[in-house]
């Protein structure tokens, strides 16, 4: 019996995708809401001083997050593209989560290619700072995007995160990272 009705409601999602291929055919790139997943390389790069004096630190972690945004070209086959989009995810070394928000700006070559630059703000929890946990700061990067289709996109991106200092009463710690992913992304 539930076999029946998943396959009823299988068939009825499967019909309603077809009536709205043709729309989704002709999208335009670069335009609308997305959704994907990206994978990569995070940096954090620790800088402080300690009752011992001063040290420096690297860590290094794969890093995946679940991307979703949207974006608009401004005008119709305008080859300038503005956007948002926000992030979830894990640095896996570590299992520290780490979220952002960004807007983005680009430029499109083409139909195929889009070469972008961002602005945003990003926290990552799991790294105490005595005045709670976690930390959080400024993101700046780009990247560039290649359609594969109407409806898939792939990239590559670059993020420089500067997450501030934390003053403790014995040391001073001041938290830098950096992202490189490359991410495949639906366009809906």
């Amino acid at each position: 019996m539930i076999a029946i009705k998943s396959l009823k409601l299988a068939l009825a999602c499967g019909c309603g995708a077809l009536v709205m291929l043709p729309e989704l055919a002709a999208a335009e790139s670069f335009n609308g809401p997305y959704a994907g997943i990206e994978a990569g390389l995070g940096i954090l790069k620790t800088e402080g001083s300690i009752l011992t004096g001063p040290f420096k630190e690297t860590d290094n972690s794969a890093v995946t997050s679940a991307v979703i945004g949207y974006r608009m070209p401004l005008g119709k086959n305008a080859p300038v593209v503005l956007g948002a989009e926000g992030s979830a995810g894990i640095y896996t070394n570590g299992g520290d989560a780490r979220y952002g928000v960004s807007g983005i700006g680009g430029v499109r070559l083409g139909d195929k290619a889009l070469i972008y630059g961002r602005v945003g703000y990003a926290w990552l929890d799991g790294i105490q700072t005595g005045a709670g946990k976690g930390v959080d700061g400024l993101v700046l990067g780009g990247g560039v995007e290649l359609a594969l289709t109407k409806r898939i996109s792939a990239r590559a991106d670059y993020k420089h995160i500067d997450y501030g200092g934390v003053n403790f009463p014995d040391n001073t710690l001041d938290f830098k990272g950096h992202e490189i992913t490359g991410s495949l992304l639906f366009n809906f």
